[in-house]
């Protein structure tokens, strides 16, 4: 069932939001990217009515975006697909997503706030 692309990309403002984290607390972008995703599937917001992720920037292979929970990311976003009927482009979809997720987290200061992020 393997819909995931083989990289995902990340779009200027979050690669900057992302690696500002990682410097502040070491979580890396893909970890990040990870939780974002989840946030905006939490939200079951409409594909349409996603923030639109512009000026893509860092791409990601998939292997490291999503690593040992490959299986689990590509079955919560085939869902997420059927329900809403979307049958766009996955690789877009994927970068709206998490331009709305990173929304959610905001700009995280040190580690321990990750806990009340997810």
């Amino acid at each position: 069932m393997n819909i995931l692309p083989l990289e995902i990309a990340l779009s200027y403002k979050q690669t900057n939001r992302f690696s500002s984290i990682k410097s502040r607390t070491g979580i890396t972008p893909n970890i990040m990217a990870r939780i974002a995703i989840l946030k905006a599937l939490e939200d079951n917001i409409e594909p349409g009515n996603l923030e639109k992720a512009t000026n893509l920037a860092q791409k990601i292979p998939r292997d490291i975006a999503f690593g040992d929970f490959i299986d689990l990311f590509d079955f919560a976003i085939h869902h997420y697909t059927k329900k809403h009927s979307y049958s766009g482009d996955i690789r877009e979809l994927i970068s709206n997503l998490i331009e709305t997720g990173a929304h959610k987290i905001g700009n995280i200061q040190n580690i321990s706030e990750i806990r009340d992020k997810i």
